[in-house]
């Protein structure tokens, strides 16, 4: 039987071997998710909790816990539904959750605040979760701008510079010649799963393989997923490269890749 994995905030199922979530850069989850509309008989039955501020990672730990619990609930965004009656359970995990996800802000300590209202979604979640896995307290504003510590402020402009490809010296693809690598990358990896020996599609891999690790990820798409697309990317032109590849494993591969590239295109 097919594993497949889904995004438990926007609903998205991917194919076995990809790992984060395209849309929302999030980790995928193996349980699928609950329409909204299955968690509480009527509007008045359910609660909703507004979670746009949390890291995607501490939404998605609120999730496995409510998942663990047997806790009926949908995501719609960043939005949880959840059943009225179950609000103290809910609670609880809430509050597991955060304190799994982060440091919370000393409320008596100077803040400073970065200006990121404008940024997508999944970019104020990708770095909020950067910022988690280095320890550094923060939450958003009503306004969504990104609130700190004043302690903080040279490591969280580390932090930007990292995430926004301050110290990452590779030319940046424009955003057309951007779209175009990923539209031919993704014919090239789709005629290799149908037909591992297509000669077209492995012609064409090899030439766009070290455009796409030669240039930094173009604004709008995770670093992470731009910089594993490479590393796959590569690992097939090297598995191709051996002479006699296993079919199979080729259009494996490939089929992960085309995944992938299917929801960035």
């Amino acid at each position: 039987m097919t594993v497949v994995a889904w995004c438990f905030q926007c609903g998205t199922q991917y194919s076995p071997g990809v790992e984060d979530c395209v849309e929302c850069g999030l980790a995928l989850v193996d349980e699928a998710p609950v329409d909204a509309a299955e968690v509480g008989s009527s509007d008045a039955d359910q609660l909703a909790y507004e979670l746009h501020e949390w890291a995607g990672e501490s939404r998605r730990i609120l999730d496995q816990v409510l998942t663990a619990d047997g806790i009926a609930h949908a995501w719609q965004g960043a939005t949880l539904g959840v059943r009225a009656d179950d609000e103290e359970a809910v609670d609880r995990a809430v509050a597991e959750a955060a304190e799994t996800g982060g440091p919370a802000l000393d409320p008596e300590g100077e803040k400073l605040a970065y200006e990121v209202a404008d940024w997508a979604a999944d970019e104020q979640s990708a770095f909020s979760e950067l910022l988690v896995r280095l320890g550094i307290p923060h939450e958003f504003d009503e306004v969504g701008d990104l609130v700190v510590l004043a302690d903080d402020e040279e490591a969280v402009e580390s932090a930007l510079d990292a995430f926004q490809g301050g110290s990452d010296e590779r030319p940046e693809l424009e955003g057309l010649d951007a779209n175009g690598l990923l539209s031919d990358l993704f014919v090239a990896c789709d005629r290799l799963r149908r037909d591992a020996r297509d000669l077209a599609g492995i012609d064409r891999l090899v030439e766009l393989s070290p455009v796409l690790v030669g240039h930094r990820p173009p604004f709008g798409i995770d670093g992470r997923i731009w910089n594993s697309l490479g590393e796959r990317t590569t690992g097939l032109v090297d598995l191709l490269g051996t002479g006699d590849p296993e079919p199979a494993v080729v259009s494996s591969m490939a089929g992960v890749l085309a995944e992938v590239l299917r929801h960035l295109t």
